[in-house]
């Protein structure tokens, strides 16, 4: 029975100002429009959050399901990692593995699940621990990940460096994406 309200309607809408632009109901303002062109092209967000509808839902869900190491760093803020045994199993000042601790496989250390986009904007903080307390904060990071300097990532050996990190996006691009993926918040009725 859970299983099928958090399927149903009323738990997922829809009612995004982007359903709304894809079913024709509304326009996007220039901006959202730039955000959206930067989303699938420049900015490569697509690569990973796709646009494809998903097969059960016949929605954009804006995931495609798998893991990845973004290269977030540790999150000192985060009051779970000062916690020690027995409430935080891994000891004091431990970083989530993510799948490498369910795998049990060095490889896999660091990855997380590419998380919908879907209220993204209702979200914050992000990254799996909640390192990045804005989604300007994030976007930004995506962007420059690799020429600023930020703190190193918790396992540097699994980062993903093919789709992220130097993307040579401008102030006003970066903020284009922010205005896009805030047209992904669903509506309440």
């Amino acid at each position: 029975m859970i299983a099928l309200y958090e399927r149903s309607a009323e738990m997922n809408p829809f009612s995004s100002k982007f359903d709304a632009w894809q079913a024709g109901k509304c326009q996007l303002t220039e901006e959202e429009k730039l955000g959206y062109e930067l989303f699938k092209e420049k900015g490569l967000c697509a690569e990973c959050h796709i646009l494809d509808p998903d097969e059960r839902a016949g929605k954009v869900l804006f995931t495609d399901h798998t893991y990845d190491n973004l290269g977030i760093p540790s999150n000192p803020g985060n009051p779970f990692f000062k916690v020690s045994a027995p409430y935080n199993t891994c000891g004091k000042d431990t970083m989530d593995l993510g799948l490498g601790s369910r795998l049990r496989d060095p490889e896999e250390y660091g990855k997380f699940r590419v998380p919908t986009l879907r209220n993204i904007a209702l979200t914050a903080p992000y990254g799996h621990n909640g390192y990045f307390k804005t989604l300007e904060e994030i976007v930004h990071f995506y962007n420059v990940r690799d020429v600023e300097d930020f703190p190193p990532a918790e396992y540097p050996e699994t980062v993903n460096k093919d789709e992220l990190g130097n993307l040579g996006l401008s102030q006003e691009e970066e903020t284009a994406i922010v205005a896009f993926l805030r047209t992904l918040t669903d509506c309440i009725k």
